[in-house]
Parts: C-alpha cells; structure tokens; sequence
C-alpha cells in the first residue's frame, strides 16, 4: 500500500497580489512566486548557507512576458563570506519570462 501524499501549505496562501489566473505561458503570479521563493532558497543552501527562509514577499509585479517577484530572505549563517557564522536578513529579485527563470539575485548576503 503506498503511503499518502500530503498536500503543500500554501505558503502565501493570504497574499492579495498572488493569483491562480495563468498568463500566456500557463504560469499564475502564485506559481511564480513559489517558483522564485524555491530557486531563491535552493541558491542559498548550494551556497552553503544554513537555516535558510523565505519569510516575505516584497511586490509581485507582471510584466508582458511574465513576473517580477521580490522577497526577503533570511539565513542562518554559513555560506561563502562569512566570518562569524552570524545570522543575516537581505533581498532577492527574480524574473520569470515566459514561464522560466532567467534572472536571480541577492542583497545584503555576502556571499550570495
């Protein structure tokens, strides 16, 4: 008997700027942004950075093409330049064009 699939918490479930309506490419501002969060989050532990989160978006922008998504972001400690295993707050951006990630990047996380 297989064992049974649990559903994922919507994270920003509450979020008024996510919705579940797919643009030209078949991608909501909600996938985007759980696409961004997950690369942002993935980026920082291949970095070497623990306790890594998500904790907010900052603004969920469409464009033409696609979205803009920008969130905090918080580490642990860990990661390439860091000196005294300190935990730290900074930004991401990222940018989906026609349903793929094309552009990531961070604030305020050296090393990042």
């Amino acid at each position: 008997m297989a064992a049974p699939v649990l559903a994922q918490t919507d994270r920003f479930a509450a979020d008024p700027r996510l919705d579940n309506k797919p643009d030209a490419y078949g991608v909501s501002s909600r996938q985007a942004a759980h696409k961004c969060v997950a690369a942002a989050e993935d980026a920082a532990k291949t970095a070497k950075f623990t306790g890594v989160d998500v904790i907010g978006l900052k603004s969920v922008e469409r464009k033409p093409e696609g979205y803009e998504i920008e969130g905090w972001v918080r580490v642990g400690g860990g990661g390439p330049a860091w000196r005294d295993n300190a935990p730290a707050r900074g930004s991401f951006e990222c940018e989906i064009v026609r349903g793929m990630i094309v552009d990531l990047g961070f604030d305020d996380v050296p090393g990042l």
